[in-house]
């Protein structure tokens, strides 16, 4: 079974009822950890252009994993943090998004809502996310981060966040670590949940490799 139709499956798959009401400033969550360098080899393989892909458990009922992907942006850190924060575009690069928009929120956050459009039977997947983003350091030690998390009750997935962190990677390019975690719902194994995530990751890149070169985003706004 190819990447695309365990996806779908996952996507088709009912969600478990969550409990909404959590306060936004609860959901948010910390800033995202700056994970660690990346090996020699690693590195290597990084410098063809290479996504490095990983996972990691995550204690609930459903075993379900983290799964993050680790890759090489020809663009300075300031431009794809632009991109990565700029959740309104994500229907643009991010694949299956259909319909994305964001509304800060008093407490600095933004909420978005985001839209997938899938083939027929499948019809529309949806739900909305509480986004924050910054920069912290000073020079080569700068970090930029974008993370959100599910708000639940909004849409007919039971649990989604996710993150980015960036950092200068050499003249004009960044190094940049996402983790992506969604849980469909009861009625698929998680074996093929992980796969799907992770065999997308690439596209991820991929779609955030062009979405750099936007006119929009010369003049990046670095908060």
């Amino acid at each position: 079974m190819s990447w695309l139709s365990l996806l779908l499956i996952a996507l088709l798959a009912p969600a478990s009822p969550a409990k909404p009401g959590a306060p936004a400033a609860d959901i948010a969550g910390a800033p995202p950890p700056l994970p660690p360098p990346p090996s020699a080899v690693e590195t290597a393989r990084l410098l063809t252009g290479e996504v490095l892909l990983a996972s990691r458990p995550v204690t609930t009922a459903r075993a379900l994993a983290e799964e993050t992907g680790e890759g090489i942006v020809n663009a300075p850190p300031e431009r794809v943090f632009a991109a990565v924060a700029d959740f309104a575009h994500y229907r643009e690069w991010v694949p299956f998004v259909q319909r994305s928009d964001a509304t800060p929120q008093a407490n600095g956050s933004v909420v978005s809502f985001q839209s997938l459009s899938l083939p027929f039977p499948l019809g529309r997947r949806y739900y909305k996310i509480l986004a924050r983003s910054g920069v912290s350091g000073e020079g080569a030690g700068r970090v930029w981060r974008a993370w959100w998390h599910y708000l639940p009750g909004t849409g007919n997935v039971a649990d989604h966040h996710g993150w980015w962190v960036l950092v200068p990677y050499g003249e004009g390019r960044t190094l940049g670590t996402c983790l992506l975690y969604t849980d469909p719902g009861r009625g698929l194994p998680a074996w093929a949940v992980h796969r799907g995530t992770a065999e997308t990751m690439p596209y991820v890149f991929s779609g955030l490799r062009q979405q750099v070169r936007r006119s929009r985003y010369d003049r990046p706004d670095v908060h």
